[in-house]
C-alpha cells in the first residue's frame, strides 16, 4: 500500500511540476504575442516609469539627505547657485576695464601666484573657470577619441580617457580640492545612474549609451551586465583625494564653512590616484603590450618593461605634482609638519628618492595584483606610500 501511495504521490508531484512549468512558459511567451505598437507602448510606459522613479528619488530622499547631512539644512539648489555664482557681479557693476586694470596692478609673485589671484578673482569665479577648463578638455578629448577610433586599437582608445583625466585633474585639484572631490562624487553618481539605464535598456538613453561605450569595452566589462571600466577609472582617481580630505582639517568660517581646507594646506597624496591610474596604468599598458618581453614569474602576464614604465610614469607625475604644489604657492602639508629641509637641492633630492620609492612600490603592487581590479586597489596603495613617505 505504501509503495502504491508513493507512486501516486510521485505522479501527482510530476504533474504539478509540469503544470507549473507550462504556466511559466506561458508567462514568458506572452511578450512574443504583442504587436509592434503594443511593444512600443509598453517600452515607452516602462521608460517613463523609470525616469519618474529616478526623479522622485533624487528630489525626495536624496535631496533631503544632502540638505540635512552635508549642507546644514540649506536647500541644495540655492546652495549650488551660491557656491558657483556667488561672486558674479550685477550687470550694472560689471566693468571689464576695471577688472583688467585690477589684474595689471597686482605684481606677479612666484610663491603667491595661484592662491593670490584666486582670492582676488573670487572663489566662485575660480570654480566657474575650472568648469570651463574641464569642459574644454573633455570636448577636445572626445573629439580626438571619435576621430582616432577607426585608426587605433581598443586599448589605445581607452588610454585616451586616462589622458583626459590627467589633463583635467592634475592642474586643478590643488586649486580647489573640495570642489574637485564634490565634482567627482557627482560624476560618479551620474555614471552609475547612466549605467543602470544602459543595463536596463531604458529608452531612449539606454541604446544610445550602449552604442557609445561598445568600442571601448574589454574582457572585464563582459563578465557581467555592468560596464565597469569608466566607473573604476573615476573611483581610482577620486579615492586618494577623498581619503586626503577625510584626514584634513576643514575651515569653520568664511562663506562656505567646511568646504575649504584649514590654512590652505595641500598634499601630493591628493593627486596620487590621478597619477597612478592616468599615468602609471596607461604607461604600463601601452609599453607592456608593445615592448614587454620579460614576464614576472607568477601568473598574470604582467611584464617587467610595463612595470618599469609604470614606476617611471608615477615618479614623473609625483614630482610634477610636487613642483606644481610648491611653485603654485600653496602650503605643503609635508613642509608644514616639519618633514622638509631648508636646503633646496637636498630637499628636492629627497623628494626624488621618495617618489621613486613610491613609484616602485606601487608598480610592484600593480604587477602582483592579477585577480583584483588594479584601478581601485593600486591608487590606495600609492596613497599610503605617499603619505607614509611624506612626499
Amino acid at each position: 500500500m505504501s509503495s502504491v501511495g508513493n507512486s501516486q504521490l510521485g505522479h501527482l508531484s510530476a504533474g504539478a511540476v509540469s503544470t507549473l512549468e507550462q504556466k511559466r512558459s506561458v508567462r514568458k511567451d506572452w511578450v512574443l504575442t504583442l504587436t509592434v505598437k503594443q511593444a512600443s507602448l509598453r517600452r515607452t510606459v516602462y521608460a517613463i516609469y523609470c525616469y519618474l522613479c529616478v526623479l522622485a528619488i533624487i528630489f525626495g530622499p536624496v535631496r533631503a539627505s544632502i540638505a540635512r547631512d552635508a549642507l546644514g539644512g540649506v536647500e541644495p539648489a540655492w546652495w549650488i547657485l551660491h557656491y558657483l555664482l556667488g561672486d558674479l557681479p550685477s550687470w550694472s557693476d560689471f566693468e571689464i576695464a576695471r577688472v583688467w586694470e585690477l589684474l595689471q596692478s597686482q605684481p606677479l609673485r612666484m610663491h603667491e601666484t595661484i592662491p593670490h589671484y584666486a582670492t582676488m578673482l573670487g572663489e566662485a569665479h575660480v570654480r566657474l573657470l575650472m568648469i570651463c577648463y574641464w569642459l574644454l578638455v573633455l570636448g577636445v578629448g572626445l573629439v580626438a577619441v571619435l576621430l582616432l577610433s577607426a585608426h587605433i586599437e581598443v586599448d589605445t582608445r581607452r588610454k585616451i580617457f586616462h589622458g583626459i583625466m590627467v589633463t583635467m585633474l592634475l592642474p586643478s585639484t590643488f586649486v580647489d580640492p573640495c570642489f574637485c572631490a564634490l565634482a567627482l562624487s557627482i560624476v560618479l553618481a551620474v555614471f552609475l545612474l547612466l549605467e543602470v539605464i544602459r543595463a536596463g535598456q531604458v529608452a531612449p538613453l539606454g541604446s544610445a549609451i550602449a552604442r557609445f561605450v561598445a568600442p571601448y569595452v574589454d574582457g572585464r566589462d563582459l563578465r557581467g551586465p555592468m560596464v565597469v571600466s569608466h566607473v573604476f577609472l573615476l573611483i581610482g582617481c577620486a579615492i586618494p583625494l577623498w581619503l586626503s580630505l577625510a584626514s584634513s582639517k576643514r575651515s569653520t568660517d568664511g562663506r562656505w564653512p567646511g568646504w575649504e581646507i584649514e590654512g590652505g594646506k595641500r598634499q601630493v597624496a591628493m593627486i596620487s590616484g590621478v597619477v597612478c591610474v592616468g599615468m602609471g596604468d596607461a604607461a604600463a599598458s601601452l609599453i607592456g603590450r608593445r615592448y614587454g618581453r620579460r614576464k614576472w614569474p607568477w601568473i598574470g602576464g604582467k611584464s617587467l618593461e610595463g612595470s618599469a614604465a609604470f614606476a617611471v610614469a608615477v615618479t614623473v607625475g609625483l614630482m610634477a605634482a610636487k613642483a606644481w604644489l610648491v611653485f603654485g604657492g600653496w602650503q605643503d602639508e609635508a613642509a608644514v609638519d616639519g618633514h622638509d629641509d631648508d636646503n633646496t637641492a637636498r630637499r628636492w633630492a629627497m623628494h626624488l628618492v621618495k617618489t621613486i620609492a613610491a613609484g616602485c612600490g606601487a608598480s610592484f603592487m600593480e604587477a602582483v595584483l592579477t585577480g583584483a581590479n588594479d584601478n581601485v586597489v593600486v591608487p590606495v596603495a600609492l596613497w599610503l606610500l605617499v603619505r607614509g613617505l611624506g612626499v
